[in-house]
C-alpha cells in the first residue's frame, strides 16, 4: 500500500537547519513555503482523500516492492509545479537541486522520482478530490476566523485548453495526418492485415497552406476550390480507415491475434467520428455556405471537449475552452468553484452557488454581489426567499426610476465597490497559477487542473493571512 507520508529525515534536517538561516533571508519563497507546509500538517485528512486515487498506481504490480512515493509528497510536488509554474520536467530538476523544495515536498535527501512517474502520480489525483481538498482549507480558513462567508462575490471567467486556433483547414489537415500515422501504424503492428491505402499528408498540408494564404479579390472562390480538394483527400482517408476497421473486425472474427494492434484500433475508433464531424462541418459552411451552431462543432480533434465560449463583451475574442465559476468572501479565499460544459448564461449558475454555500456555511450569505450577467429578476427573488439580506445584481439597459434609486443606495454601490475585487482574484488566478490556459489533456484532467490551481492559490493566500503578509 503506499504511505501517507514520508518520515525518513533526521539526517536531512541536520543539513538543512545549517542553511535555514541563509535560505531564509536570501528567498523570500522561504516564508511563503514554510506558512503553506505548516498549513498542509493542520488538515491530515487530506491525505486519506488522496490514497484511494493514488492506490490505482500500486494495482498494475501488488507483488512487486512497495510504492517509494508517499501520497504527501504527490501532493506537495503538485501544488510546488502550480505554484512556481514549472512542467514536470523542470519539477523533478527543481526539487532534486533544491534543498528548500526538498524540505517542502518531504522528500529530503531521497533520490526524486523520474518527471514521468511524477506526472502519471499527479493526474491520478481526480477532480473530487481536488475539490474536497480546496473544502478542507477553506474550512481551516473558517476555523482560523480568516473567513466568515457572510459576503459572496461572483465572477466568471474562462480557461483555455491547449488547442491552436480552430480552422476549417488546419482542422482537416490534422484529421488526414493523424489518421495517417495511425493506419501506417497498423501496417507495421499488423502486417497480415490488408486494407487499401495511400498517404496523402503531404497533399492535403499544400492544400491547408494554400488555403490560409490565398488573398485577393477572388480569394473566396479559389479558396473553395482548394476546400473541395482538400475535403476529398480527407474522405479518402476516412475511406481507408473504415475499411481498415473492418479488415480488423474479419480478422478478429477469423480468430487471428491482434493484440500488438489493439491500441492503435482504439485510437482508429476515436478519431475516425471527430473526422467525420470536421468534414461535415467544414463541407456545410464553406460549400454550402451554412452557419453551423457551436454545439455541433469541433475545434480539435484533440481537446474534443473544448467548446466555443463567446462572452458577449465589447471588444472580446472568441475564447475555446471551458467557463468556470468562481465565488469569493472577504478574504478572498475561492469558497466555491465549478467548471462547466457548453456556455451556460452566468445567471443560471447562481442558484447552484447559493445552495453550495447554504450546505457548506450551514447558512445564506447575508450579502451577495455580482456584475450584470448575473442579474434576473428570478435570481434576486431566489436569494431573498433564501435570505440574503443585500443583494447587489446590477440590471442591464433601461432603468426605471424605483431602479435607479435601488441601485444608488449607499448599501448597493459599497457592495458593488467590493465585488470589483473579484476581478484581481481572478487576473491572479489565470496570470500565476496556470489556469489561463490548460496544458493537461482531456475533460478530467482539465477539470483536476482547475481545481489544483485554485488550491493553491487557496492555500498561499491562507498562508499569507497567517503570517499577516
Amino acid at each position: 500500500m503506499r504511505k501517507k507520508e514520508n518520515a525518513d529525515h533526521e539526517l536531512f534536517d541536520a543539513q538543512y537547519q545549517n542553511l535555514a538561516w541563509a535560505i531564509s533571508h536570501k528567498n523570500p519563497l522561504a516564508k511563503e513555503l514554510e506558512g503553506m507546509d505548516k498549513l498542509l500538517d493542520e488538515v491530515p485528512e487530506i491525505l486519506d482523500f488522496l490514497q484511494a486515487d493514488l492506490a490505482k498506481a500500486t494495482k498494475k504490480s501488488p507483488g512487486g516492492r512497495p510504492a517509494e512515493v508517499s501520497c504527501e509528497q504527490v501532493l506537495r510536488a503538485a501544488i510546488l509545479m502550480q505554484l512556481r509554474g514549472l512542467h514536470y520536467r523542470q519539477l523533478a530538476e527543481e526539487i532534486d537541486a533544491n534543498m528548500l523544495y526538498r524540505k517542502f515536498t518531504r522528500f529530503y535527501a531521497k533520490k526524486i522520482p523520474h518527471f514521468t512517474t511524477l506526472n502519471d502520480l499527479i493526474k491520478m489525483i481526480s477532480p473530487e478530490t481536488m475539490r474536497k481538498l480546496n473544502e478542507a482549507f477553506v474550512r481551516l480558513g473558517i476555523e482560523k476566523k480568516v473567513e466568515d462567508g457572510k459576503s459572496i462575490r461572483h465572477d466568471t471567467t474562462v480557461s483555455e485548453t491547449n488547442i491552436a486556433r480552430p480552422v476549417d483547414a488546419r482542422l482537416l489537415n490534422d484529421t488526414v495526418r493523424v489518421l495517417n500515422r495511425h493506419l501506417e501504424t497498423l501496417r507495421e503492428a499488423a502486417p497480415q492485415i490488408s486494407f487499401p491505402y495511400h498517404n496523402h499528408t503531404r497533399v492535403a498540408k499544400a492544400q491547408a497552406y494554400q488555403i490560409v494564404l490565398t488573398k485577393g479579390k477572388n480569394a473566396a472562390k479559389k479558396r473553395r476550390k482548394l476546400y473541395e480538394k482538400l475535403l476529398s483527400y480527407q474522405e479518402k482517408v476516412r475511406g481507408y480507415a473504415q475499411a481498415a476497421l473492418e479488415a480488423v473486425r474479419c480478422a478478429e472474427n477469423s480468430g487471428a491475434s491482434l493484440f500488438t494492434a489493439m491500441g492503435t484500433v482504439a485510437e482508429l475508433e476515436e478519431t475516425l467520428p471527430l473526422a467525420e464531424t470536421v468534414y461535415n462541418q467544414a463541407y456545410r459552411r464553406v460549400i454550402l455556405d451554412e452557419k453551423v451552431p457551436a454545439n455541433e462543432k469541433v475545434v480539435s480533434i484533440f481537446e474534443p471537449h473544448t467548446d466555443i465560449i463567446c462572452r458577449g463583451k465589447k471588444g472580446s475574442a472568441t475564447e475555446f475552452g471551458h467557463k468556470f465559476d468562481v465565488a469569493t468572501g472577504r478574504s478572498g479565499l475561492v469558497t466555491f468553484y465549478e467548471v462547466y460544459e457548453g456556455n451556460p448564461c452566468d445567471g443560471d449558475i447562481l442558484k447552484d452557488s447559493l445552495e453550495h454555500h447554504e450546505r457548506f456555511f450551514g447558512r445564506v450569505p447575508e450579502r451577495l454581489a455580482g456584475d450584470r450577467r448575473y442579474h434576473s429578476a428570478a435570481n434576486e427573488e431566489i436569494a431573498a426567499k433564501a435570505g440574503v439580506k443585500e443583494v447587489a445584481l446590477p440590471k442591464p439597459g433601461r432603468l426605471s426610476e424605483v431602479r435607479k434609486s435601488l441601485q444608488r443606495a449607499k448599501w448597493f454601490r459599497k457592495l458593488m465597490k467590493w465585488r470589483a475585487g473579484i476581478e484581481g482574484n481572478l487576473s491572479t488566478l489565470l496570470r500565476s497559477f496556470g489556469l489561463k490556459r490548460c496544458l493537461w489533456r482531456g475533460w478530467r484532467s482539465f477539470k483536476a487542473h482547475v481545481g489544483l490551481g485554485v488550491l493553491t492559490y487557496n492555500l498561499r493566500l491562507l498562508a499569507g493571512h497567517l503570517s499577516g503578509a
